[in-house]
């Protein structure tokens, strides 16, 4: 890197690290709010400027002595620095001894941050939180009264005249939230909420009701004190809520009520801390929200359930964002395995038995189908069916649903006449396949003279193993396939999807992943069409340059496919922008994208968010966006009041493969993305329309998104790989 390139970098990593460590402060991954929360400090300088101090020492004092650069980027090592020199010039009038003093005890609190931030999170992973400021504040007060002479200011906030015509107790509100970067006026209060407001309509609702309610309970529980505690108790309920609420713990309808009790309980601790330093120079600060959080969240990892209560188990953006992420993630994924098992066959099955079915799958065998082959008119059979070689299925190959070791065979049973049952031999000739990890495969009914494979052998995803026959329980030849978890022929059924198969309904085929074929459903594995493979094939290193128009203007993008430390592909474009690939043998996936709405990059995220890769004109299939993914959703902002409650907006994708328009181009695919509300928001609905066409050299050629009205954008792409 060049010596002007190398320092430009250093100094907006340098600039990234001061904003993201007083967004830190409010729970937040935004620059602009850091910049924001920066800007409010200076309205007291001294108190903006000694913070402003703390943050440029700690973070320097990181990147000399090589800490991970990333966390100091973040914020990560900053923020207790902020929040020590602000608080100093909070309770201090500062002299030249005070601002020599200053520089050492941040420098001592950026190593107890370090200490206690790692030492929390490698022994019980918790965050440290602002735990590190409150135990260097502490020493600091206390060797501060070697000096009888440094006695604590009264602060007035000059702007404030301007503004008392708001009611005290709204005027307390804006105070307590203030108070949690030391400013101790109302108009700063007001700025930093609207702040919170935007970047978040569930905290800024949770910094309302935890307030109300832990000050309703502060009169109840403690009248005599509340007068003395009340911003207390305020700016601790809301940093608790925010932790707690949306911030630490995914926001659900439990978390909501985790706030009302932590309210409460903010109170309980806020007199305890009250009481046990009243005879002391040390003040309560944020003590009650660090102790409440960390035993919320220590406590909470150790239920047998985690299903309620979500620890955020992410890198975190706004709770509106995590929840979304979460959400989607397991409405999208939460099915998929550690294996990709096929249907044991090739071509159209039709399940004759599934799940609970009406004569054998029962009880402990419950998980199980019986497959046969139909025609046209669902027969199984020609002639009148009174042969085995009648049957359609009969002798039909029978295939490996994964890679494993042959575990057992049983191939000498003969197969029954048309209408009769072995019962000594009740599952006929089977094989067993132990694919590792604990799962295992049997087949049963099979045919005895075409079994292919002995104990011990390994076979392959589709290998050949035998066909199908009409051994052991079996009146009619189909076979009977059950996953298990042991090598014993008949044993318990067990409860695991194949990952990815067609589904025919009438005209329509409707793909399905890591699902489970219903009875009296014909279904097909996937068969790669190659052309389509290669267009989504991604490998690190492709290169694409993209022509680009939006909505009348035109523009030029560049992409690369990268990979990051999981191993976990990404397309990047020259912007910065990020769309996260998931890619299996059979369908390729989207799983999120993080940058602006404004890119080539970003409509190509929503117009192959999930691609089978295969082709027919008559297969559809659908997929969820989370509603932050997905354009026009101004309304969000409205619907994001209640998200704790309940999803008021929905964004579904139907997907389907087209007959191509353009001569030039083999394969289009297309997408309707249809976003809704419900509830009060009822009335909102849109549209859009994506288009992508593929050449049948396998190459992604263009692709559109539209909407009703008069959103278009189209792109070309230029150059793949120099080609």
């Amino acid at each position: 890197m060049q010596p002007n390139k190398f320092f430009n970098y250093s100094f907006l990593m340098f600039i990234d690290s001061i904003l993201y460590s007083y967004a830190q402060i409010f729970f937040s991954n935004r620059r602009w709010l850091g910049a924001l929360i920066l800007l409010v400090s200076m309205l007291m300088p001294t108190l903006g400027l000694m913070g402003l101090l703390g943050v440029i020492i700690s973070n320097v004092s990181a990147a000399v002595l090589k800490f991970d650069s990333v966390k100091i980027r973040s914020g990560f090592y900053g923020f207790n620095g902020i929040l020590f020199g602000a608080a100093i010039a909070y309770f201090y009038p500062l002299d030249l001894f005070l601002l020599m003093l200053i520089p050492i005890f941040v420098i001592i609190t950026f190593f107890i941050s370090s200490v206690l931030e790692h030492y929390l999170a490698s022994s019980f992973n918790l965050p440290g939180l602002s735990l590190p400021f409150i135990v260097s504040l502490y020493i600091f007060l206390i060797f501060l009264t070697n000096y009888p002479q440094f006695i604590h200011q009264r602060l007035v906030f000059p702007y404030d005249t301007y503004i008392s015509w708001i009611p005290n107790s709204i005027q307390l509100y804006f105070k307590s939230i203030s108070l949690i970067i030391f400013q101790p006026g109302v108009l700063s209060g007001i700025i930093i909420a609207i702040g919170v407001l935007i970047f978040s309509r569930v905290l800024f609702t949770l910094s309302i009701i935890s307030y109300l309610v832990s000050i309703l309970f502060l009169n109840f529980l403690l009248p005599q004190a509340a007068d003395n505690l009340i911003i207390v108790v305020g700016f601790n309920a809301i940093l608790t809520s925010f932790a707690l609420g949306g911030s630490l713990i995914l926001p659900s309808k439990k978390s909501f009520v985790l706030v009302l009790i932590s309210s409460i309980i903010v109170v309980i601790f806020t007199g305890f801390f009250y009481k046990l330093f009243s005879t002391s120079v040390l003040p309560i600060l944020v003590l009650p929200f660090n102790f409440i959080v960390l035993s919320v969240i220590y406590s909470l990892k150790f239920r047998k359930e985690q299903s309620d209560l979500v620890l955020l188990y992410f890198s975190p953006g706004s709770p509106e964002e995590n929840l979304y992420y979460h959400n989607n993630r397991s409405t999208r994924f939460d099915r998929f395995k550690y294996f990709f098992p096929e249907l044991p066959f090739y071509g159209e099955w039709y399940v004759s038995q599934g799940f609970d079915g009406q004569y054998t799958h029962k009880d402990k065998w419950r998980f199980a189908w019986d497959f046969i082959v139909v025609d046209e008119n669902k027969t199984q059979f020609s002639n009148d069916g009174n042969k085995l070689n009648d049957y359609y299925c009969f002798k039909m190959p029978v295939s490996s649903v994964l890679d494993g070791k042959v575990v057992k065979v049983i191939q000498s049973i003969p197969n029954n006449e048309v209408g009769e049952v072995n019962l000594d031999k009740n599952w006929g000739n089977t094989i067993i396949i132990d694919h590792g990890e604990g799962l295992l495969s049997a087949t049963s009914h099979l045919d005895p003279d075409t079994i292919k494979v002995k104990e011990n052998d390994y076979v392959l995803k589709g290998d050949v193993i035998g066909t199908c026959g009409n051994s052991g329980r079996s009146p009619y030849p189909h076979i009977h396939f059950q996953f298990q978890i042991t090598d014993k022929v008949g044993d318990k059924t067990y409860l695991f999807p194949f990952a990815h198969f067609i589904e025919k309904h009438d005209d329509k085929l409707v793909a399905k992943s890591f699902d489970y074929p219903k009875q009296d459903t014909i279904i097909q594995n996937i068969v790669v069409n190659k052309s389509i493979k290669k267009a989504f094939n991604l490998k690190l290193g492709d290169k694409y340059d993209i022509n680009f128009e939006l909505n009348g203007k035109k523009f030029q993008e560049s992409w690369e496919v990268k990979v990051d430390i999981y191993n976990l592909l990404y397309i990047e474009n020259d912007k910065h922008d990020i769309a996260y690939i998931y890619l299996t043998e059979k369908v390729f996936y989207f799983s999120n994208y993080t940058g602006t709405k404004k890119s080539a990059l970003y409509h190509y995220f929503l117009s192959a968010y999930q691609v089978p890769l295969c082709y027919s004109e008559q297969l559809v299939w659908e997929d969820e966006y989370a509603p932050s993914q997905v354009l026009g959703t101004s309304v969000r902002f409205l619907s994001e009041f209640f998200l704790s409650f309940k999803y008021f907006i929905q964004a579904k994708a139907n997907f389907s493969f087209t007959q191509s328009e353009d001569s030039s181009t083999s394969f289009n695919i297309k997408n309707i993305i249809s976003v809704y509300g419900s509830g009060f928001l009822s009335f909102y609905k849109k549209e859009y329309r994506c288009n992508v066409d593929i050449s049948d050299a396998g190459y992604l050629d263009s692709y559109s998104v539209t909407d009703n009205k008069d959103y278009k954008f189209s792109a070309k792409i230029l150059l793949s790989n120099g080609e």
